[in-house]
């Protein structure tokens, strides 16, 4: 009865149509008559027209032939929407948005279907192979991985409906909980992860924030981790704000210690035990993204080391990677001599000490290898006696000592007809950001890259606000609202980068998370909001370039600007007056954290060189406590209130601070020696 019904709607589609299309051209033929010409034009009526081709046309044809014109190109529009259904393919000739959205209406399709995915270019594939040999022993072809970046956000390839077939949505993209996300992972550019591998991520990130003086952008899996743990905003709608501290989230991160998490089998984690003890083959066609998860997971967890010949590593990753907890040997010879040893330690551990294996908890520890072509039979008995002593043993392709996975190219696991869960994928892109938001910089802090504008005109028509809560003011007017999100995030990420910004920047930081044809529309959308807000004088405070935007000095001020200028100055009195509160506070947006830290480290170096100038210990500490308010972790801060508490002859209060900045800093040094240490 389905099919019969689909049939009628879609007869009735096809009816109403061909009787509209039929319905205008005879209107067209009663009203301006026959489109074509009774005989064919004569040499001279030709030279006539091509030297006046508007003088012998009237009006009325004119009006005849635009209305043909737009008939045909209905039809054309009627016809690659049919292409598109039927043919399952992407179409030949992209038409204008207007005649594709009206196709689709009049073949009964739904508009937002047509608007973002059906003519959307479809991604380009990424190379998920390696060339290696053991990788490519699996006989499946691999195809194009779906983790793909032809996107700007986490990226899938989408079927003729604009979606994955069975695959796991995106968690956080409707604004679901973190607790959802927790049970359903995150999808990030390059592939998909477990929380726990994401907590490690945020984890490292935290402790950098906290700790570093100089923070570069946020990267796209960073951001796509953020905003699947808030929950992506409309950044077309209203944004709520929130009071959360935000030091506080970034110490609860940083403290945060992940397990060796490989996947998930229904929101369940899948530890190191999840691992056959007897060794596992790694096959399909999404092995070497899920290979690559495993060292994402290592890398991203506190008590976890992987075990890897250098030449599989540099195969999996395509480059010189640097990633905590994988350590890489010379050859599969040296790599199982190394799992050998291990096991013989924690043997003599177990054994000598006449304790139980459970007594002695041994941090997890992985073998990832290529099938060896030498002493086969020596990788299975390292399998067999380290299955007590939480040693695991991956191979990279065919083997028949061990269990077998396979792992498709969403990362679906199964062995044999058991289901095993849903694994960690990344490709070599998704793997190289995630190795690089793992790395540690330190540095002093310093003034933003960007050149600030010279001194603010007086007779600036607007002001923006960002430090503290966000406002938008003018003389007559003290709060102008901004609506939509994505227009205060375009507002505040200008105002942070003076000289301008890229159409593609503001699409990649602040619409990542959408298709791009959706991230086109959103942006302009945004655009268009924000430049009417700041209209002014027959134009805008809003400047474009190009595809460069960027906000007028001559009719807008922004305190960050003139932070940025007393600083430059050395004029450290102003620059702190001007600094509310956090940049943007209440909000959470996901490329908002490293802006945020990088303003606050320079306000309390600022308030440390103040206290260290200061003609009385009063004024010393009263700028240490006030820069320490700013940033807990700021050593130049502490000092300065300590020697101002010495000065005080207030002695138990300087040795009470140092006892708790020594503990603040030791909580963190703490992790990231577990962190780097394996």
């Amino acid at each position: 009865m389905a099919r019969m019904a689909a049939a009628a709607r879609a007869l009735a589609s096809l009816l109403t149509t061909a009787a509209l299309l039929a319905a205008a051209a005879t209107a067209l033929v009663m009203w301006a008559g026959w489109p074509l010409p009774h005989r064919w034009p004569t040499a001279d009526q030709w030279a006539t027209f091509a030297d006046q081709p508007l003088a012998h046309l009237p009006i009325k044809i004119i009006a005849a032939l635009a209305g043909w014109l737009l008939w045909f190109a209905l039809v054309a529009s009627l016809a690659l929407e049919a292409w598109i259904r039927f043919a399952r393919r992407p179409p030949p000739l992209i038409l204008p948005r207007p005649m594709r959205v009206l196709a689709a209406g009049m073949l009964g399709t739904s508009v937002v279907a047509v608007a973002t995915s059906a003519h959307a270019t479809p991604p380009a594939a990424s190379s998920t192979g390696v060339h290696h040999p053991a990788i490519h022993e699996n006989p499946v072809t691999q195809p194009a991985s779906p983790h793909s970046t032809g996107r700007l956000g986490p990226a899938h390839t989408p079927d003729d409906t604009g979606a994955f077939p069975d695959a796991p949505t995106r968690p956080g993209s409707d604004g679901s909980s973190s607790a959802d996300v927790r049970r359903q992972g995150v999808d990030v550019p390059g592939g998909w992860i477990v929380w726990p591998v994401a907590a490690g991520v945020l984890a490292a990130t935290a402790i950098a924030l906290l700790r570093s003086r100089t923070l570069a952008p946020a990267s796209a899996l960073l951001r796509a981790i953020r905003a699947a743990r808030h929950g992506a905003a409309d950044p077309t709608s209203e944004e709520p704000t929130t009071t959360t501290y935000d030091i506080a989230v970034l110490e609860q991160d940083a403290t945060t210690a992940p397990r060796l998490t490989i996947g998930l089998r229904e929101a369940t984690d899948l530890g190191i035990d999840a691992l056959p003890a007897d060794g596992v083959a790694i096959t399909g066609p999404g092995s070497t993204d899920a290979l690559r998860g495993i060292l994402a997971a290592a890398a991203t967890s506190t008590n976890a080391t992987i075990v890897i010949p250098a030449d599989l590593l540099h195969a999996l990753t395509g480059a010189q990677l640097s990633l905590p907890g994988v350590t890489p040997t010379h050859d599969t010879h040296a790599a199982m001599h190394r799992i050998q040893m291990e096991i013989h330690r924690r043997y003599t551990l177990t054994h000598e000490t006449n304790t139980s294996s459970t007594d002695n908890v041994h941090p997890p520890l992985v073998l990832l290898i290529e099938p060896p072509t030498v002493q086969p039979r020596r990788l299975a008995a390292l399998a067999e006696l380290g299955s007590e002593h939480d040693v695991r043993i991956v191979v990279a392709g065919q083997w028949d000592a061990g269990d077998t996975w396979s792992v498709d190219r969403y990362g679906r696991t199964t062995a044999g007809t058991a289901t095993i869960g849903r694994v960690n994928m990344l490709n070599p892109q998704g793997l190289a950001q995630l190795a690089q938001a793992l790395k540690r910089t330190t540095g002093p802090a310093a003034v933003s890259d960007q050149a600030a504008p010279p001194e603010p005109p007086v007779s600036a028509i607007f002001h923006l606000s960002i430090l503290g809560p966000l406002r938008l003011a003018t003389s007559s007017s003290p709060a102008i609202h901004i609506r939509r999100s994505g227009s205060r995030q375009i507002a505040v990420y200008l105002a942070l980068h003076p000289d301008g910004t890229s159409r593609y920047e503001l699409l990649e930081h602040i619409f990542g998370h959408m298709t791009m044809s959706s991230a086109t529309t959103s942006l302009d959308s945004c655009l268009y909001e924000l430049r009417r807000l700041l209209a002014a004088n027959d134009g805008s405070a809003l400047m474009r370039l190009d595809d460069t935007y960027r906000l007028d000095p001559q009719l807008i001020t922004v305190d960050w600007w003139q932070l940025l200028y007393h600083l430059r100055r050395g004029d450290l009195t102003q620059a702190t007056t001007q600094y509310a509160g956090p940049i943007a506070d209440g909000h959470t947006w996901p490329w908002l954290p490293e802006h945020r830290q990088n303003a606050r480290h320079l306000i309390a170096d600022a308030h440390a060189a103040l206290a260290r100038t200061a003609t009385t210990p009063e004024q010393a500490l009263t700028h240490a406590l006030v820069g320490i308010t700013i940033d807990p972790y700021s050593t130049a801060s502490h000092d300065a209130a300590i020697d101002a508490y010495t000065r005080l002859d207030q002695a138990d209060h300087a040795q009470t601070l140092r006892e708790e900045m020594v503990k603040r800093l030791a909580d963190l040094q703490r992790v990231e020696r577990q962190r780097m240490s394996e």
